[in-house]
């Protein structure tokens, strides 16, 4: 934990000391009507947010919510608020919202866990898991501080490290379908497909009538190859919440698995009109137009992916591709190079703008990003194609 870490888990033992020690707050004199009144207000405020998001207002929602949180004070008004923001493409606000509240709030657990979880959501996974050690001084048997701390260490890559802290914090609290859901979900990333379907499965015996462990388990029976109960699950996933984008994106996933592009299409169409601010999404509803060379139609998908926050890494690169095949390279130049910047281990690239400075004749920079791909790519299965070209047009630049 870095010195500013450990200075404010000093700050909140003075604070609770203090607030042990003393008589407590001075009793102001309010008005009963009056705060019955904000309070109301603030409840209506909060009903029009959600009508608003519904409706797709994203900026009228927002400063509903804002403004109901300001009249009441509700923590439960700002983590509404903070969720909206981050499924509405505005991770970054929705960072600086909870932000405020955990430099406000240094006592209240509340705070760290809802910072905590923005940063996660932002990428910050270095920054999370300095919040989540916060969590658990606090309180080494808080579930949410481990499952907080697992997804902050596999975003950085601490694959091992994070299955261990979810594989507690389900220990601590086995009753929580989320908590399942949530270690299934990074068991999915990392391959490991069979115990993510358990998981799955578990949360699901909690949940019954959870559309998202619906979904899940779907994704995780179509990646084990079986497709029919794979869609009789994400099929129920609709049934119980016929407006779940990601239950059509993973149909989508399903029917392209299954070489049935256009029904692909119609579920990641779907899954964009109900869900339009997850870049996922967008990604690979380009993916599909890429393939059927609907060239145009992916590039908008990719722009789109790309433009919301936080965006698809993967887009990015994807847009540059298909702009240096359309021959655009003062656009890919800038698409790859934003790429790069997020994803300087990605080997793919460092081949395109390879490509890009090969075509502006710009030799010596072509060749250094040629290597960088060799040295990023490892040997073996269908990367060796692309090696073999990086090699091939290395040697042949190295001639002229």
């Amino acid at each position: 934990m870095t010195f500013p870490g450990l200075l404010r888990l000093v700050l909140v033992g003075a604070l609770l000391g203090s607030v042990a020690c003393s008589g407590g707050p001075k009793k102001t004199t309010t008005s009963a009507a009056a705060t019955k009144k904000r309070k109301a207000d603030a409840r209506a405020l909060v009903a029009q947010a959600r009508e608003d998001a519904k409706n797709g207002e994203v900026d009228s929602a927002d400063q509903a919510y804002e403004e109901a949180y300001a009249l009441d004070k509700n923590f439960d008004t700002l983590e509404e608020r903070v969720d909206f923001l981050v499924h509405s493409g505005r991770a970054t606000k929705a960072l600086e919202a909870a932000k405020v509240y955990y430099d406000a709030n240094a006592t209240d657990a509340k705070g760290y866990k809802l910072y905590a979880e923005a940063l996660i959501m932002n990428g910050k996974g270095a920054d999370a898991l300095e919040v989540s050690d916060q969590i658990l001084a606090l309180d080494d048997k808080d579930p949410a501080g481990h499952e907080k701390k697992g997804r902050a260490l596999i975003l950085i890559e601490k694959n091992e490290e994070g299955i261990e802290e979810l594989r507690k914090a389900v220990s601590i609290d086995g009753d929580s379908a989320t908590y399942h859901l949530t270690l299934g979900a990074a068991l999915h990333k990392l391959g490991k497909i069979d115990e993510s379907a358990l998981e799955f499965r578990a949360a699901l015996k909690r949940a019954p009538d959870d559309a998202s462990a619906h979904v899940l388990l779907g994704m995780a029976l179509r990646d084990q190859g079986e497709f029919d109960e794979a869609k009789d699950y994400l099929d129920k996933a609709l049934e119980i919440d016929p407006r779940n984008g990601r239950a059509h994106f993973e149909l989508g996933i399903l029917y392209n698995k299954q070489q049935n592009q256009n029904d692909a299409e119609t579920e990641f169409a779907k899954a964009v009109k109900l869900s339009p601010n997850e870049s996922l999404y967008w990604y690979a509803y380009g993916e599909i137009f890429r393939v059927q060379a609907r060239t145009e139609e992916a590039i908008t998908a990719y722009k789109k992916a790309v433009d919301l926050d936080p965006p698809w890494p993967k887009a990015l690169t994807k847009l540059g591709t298909v702009l240096v095949d359309q021959k655009k390279f003062d656009d890919a130049e800038v698409v790859i190079n934003n790429a790069i910047r997020r994803e300087p281990k990605n080997g793919a690239n460092y081949m395109q703008l390879g490509h890009i400075y090969a075509a502006k004749n710009k030799k010596k920079l072509a060749i250094e990003n040629y290597k960088k791909f060799l040295e990023l790519t490892p040997k073996g299965g269908a990367s060796d194609k692309e090696r073999d070209l990086a090699k091939e047009l290395i040697s042949e630049l190295g001639r002229k």
